[in-house]
């Protein structure tokens, strides 16, 4: 049999010697496994080479579709992945997997279809007695698509075809009178069905960036629950929004192989250029695409780079679905998400900042749309904000129906306060700021005047204390604090990890006047992406920089502050 030990091997080796170019999350997740094989007697957890095998070999006698009656190849990086997810067991119960979850992204056209999920599908379908398997989609027609990929495959193989039978989006073993007959292979998309009865031994989904929420991920994770060797794996690309649910699962996989989260059912591997990679050096390109060479070669990723240059508004895309970088980012693009991402790892409790010297800023919607109030704390040389962000119920909804931005996961996890009603409550935002002026000590208010009389009245009327600075949002006035601000971000100074501020940070453009100032700006002025957040926080960046407001409260004169603004 053919040694897929030895191919393992000399890929992780290769990874980690470098004669393979990765990037971090790749030589991480890399690191993990050889980490892990060093330590089984104490860990828990043992690596069996022989369930590594079965899968491969399975794999390895398939052929699907597209590859013209040849069976399956697998490269060495689709060989990890599926020795990892089958491979480790628990030292007590060799049946069960060690990792009840998967979370692979590589970018597209490198084979995660053909390599990794039909073989994952079908194996554990036909692995199980008596088991529901799921292959979820992202929309009918690629749940039409995968399970037509599956149905060839089956029909391609004399003993598949005389075991299973196909029926409308679903294969079932011919003899339903055994236990085996009882198993399942359901075909669906995300949003299809009612999936709270489900109670699968397998899941996969794919694509999962693109869907709109996670109810169907923690609906598979709480039907698996009563199932010990159960299994769930997300394969998917990076995307330009970061609003979607499959950004959260990036962000715990890069925790956990930083090691600042600690989740041994949990196995995630990315594939992407590093903060810094140049894409348009070839050098780097194997980074992000593991089958470059084999399945995809260079010439593809040479024109669609070439292409992206041509037509600057396909650049967000390339960088996301080609480089696997999150977020994308267009020409006009104000802060890159890498950049954004620089103190992501940074746990803060903010119970430690009660009675901080702090400064504030919000930002006021329209009467439907999206409020934001932002915090910054200046400590040991970094600047740490935090936000609320409201907006009234109805559109929370409504905005989720038509745009699949998650605020309504967002709300669930008290992220935004949605406000009951169709507009927005400014009640609930002077309560708020009242609230955090007792917790910390808010010296300083940074707003726009537009709309704002109400709020202002309300916050005068209970602390006049609190200095009320009046940010002037003109491109000449905005454009040194934005740089300012901009400036701390790329040194990484500023610790911010709310989703909503880096969907928002990744939403502002710049377009600088002839003098070279600018200020963060929507796309245009028609669209949705909302950028409250940035604006309230450049308020806030305001008061806390400016030396004649930063001082200590005695030492404040109004009269030289309004002489300055």
């Amino acid at each position: 049999m053919k040694s897929y030990a030895g191919i393992l091997s000399r890929y992780c080796e290769e990874i980690l010697t470098g004669r393979i170019p990765s990037g971090r999350y790749t030589y991480l997740a890399v690191k993990r496994h050889v980490s892990d094989l060093e330590k089984q007697k104490k860990l828990g957890f043992v690596y069996s080479q022989k369930d590594a095998d079965l899968i491969c070999s399975f794999a390895e006698s398939l052929k699907p579709a597209d590859l013209n009656g040849k069976n399956l190849a697998l490269l060495p990086w689709q060989v990890f992945v599926l020795s990892m997810l089958e491979g480790w067991r628990h030292k007590e119960d060799m049946s069960r997997k060690r990792f009840r979850t998967g979370y692979i992204e590589v970018n597209r056209k490198n084979g995660k279809t053909t390599g990794l999920l039909l073989p994952l599908v079908l194996f554990n379908f036909l692995k199980y007695q008596s088991s529901e398997s799921y292959l979820i989609s992202s929309r009918d027609d690629l749940a039409e698509k995968t399970f037509k990929e599956i149905r060839m495959i089956i029909e391609a193989d004399k003993s598949l075809s005389e075991l299973c039978e196909c029926r409308s989006l679903a294969v079932v073993y011919k003899d339903n009178e055994s236990l085996a007959g009882a198993s399942r292979l359901g075909f669906f998309c995300d949003g299809a069905k009612d999936t709270d009865g489900f109670r699968p031994r397998f899941a996969a989904l794919d694509e999962y960036h693109s869907y709109a929420t996670d109810k169907l991920l923690t609906s598979m994770m709480y039907g698996m629950r009563s199932k010990r060797d159960a299994q769930l794996v997300m394969i998917t690309t990076a995307d330009m929004d970061v609003s979607v649910p499959c950004y959260e699962q990036n962000v715990k996989s890069r925790r956990i192989l930083n090691g600042l989260q600690t989740q041994e059912d949990f196995f995630c591997v990315m594939w992407a250029l590093d903060e810094g990679d140049n894409l348009r050096n070839p050098d780097t390109w194997v980074k992000a695409n593991p089958s470059l060479g084999a399945i995809i070669e260079p010439s593809v990723i040479e024109s669609d780079i070439q292409d992206a240059e041509l037509t600057p508004a396909r650049m967000s895309e390339l960088k996301a679905k080609t480089f696997g970088i999150w977020g994308g980012g267009t020409e006009k693009a104000w802060i890159p998400m890498e950049v954004w991402k620089k103190n992501e790892n940074t746990i803060v409790d903010w119970s430690d900042f009660a009675g901080h010297v702090c400064f504030g800023g919000f930002d006021l919607s329209q009467v439907d749309d999206i409020t934001a109030w932002t915090l910054v704390f200046e400590k040991d040389g970094k600047y740490y904000f935090k936000h609320r962000f409201y907006i009234p119920e109805e559109t929370a909804k409504a905005r989720y129906r038509r745009e699949n931005v998650g605020f309504l996961s967002w709300v669930e996890q008290g992220i935004v306060t949605a406000t009951p009603g169709e507009t927005v409550d400014y009640a609930y935002i002077i309560r708020d700021i009242l609230t955090d002026a007792e917790t910390y000590r808010l010296q300083a208010l940074g707003y726009d005047k537009w709309q704002s009389r109400d709020v202002i009245t309300g916050i005068e009327a209970e602390r006049p204390d609190i200095l009320l600075v009046e940010v002037e949002q003109s491109l000449k006035k905005l454009s040194p604090i934005t740089k300012g601000y901009e400036k701390a971000i790329r040194d990484g100074r500023v610790v911010d990890n709310s989703p909503v501020m880096a969907w928002m940070v990744n939403n502002s453009e710049i377009r600088p006047d002839a003098n070279g100032n600018y200020k963060p700006m929507k796309p245009s002025k028609a669209s949705t992406r909302r950028i409250d957040g940035v604006i309230s926080s450049l308020n806030a960046f305001a008061c806390i920089t400016n030396p004649e407001i930063n001082v200590p409260p005695s030492d404040m004169k109004l009269s030289d502050v309004l002489a300055l603004l």
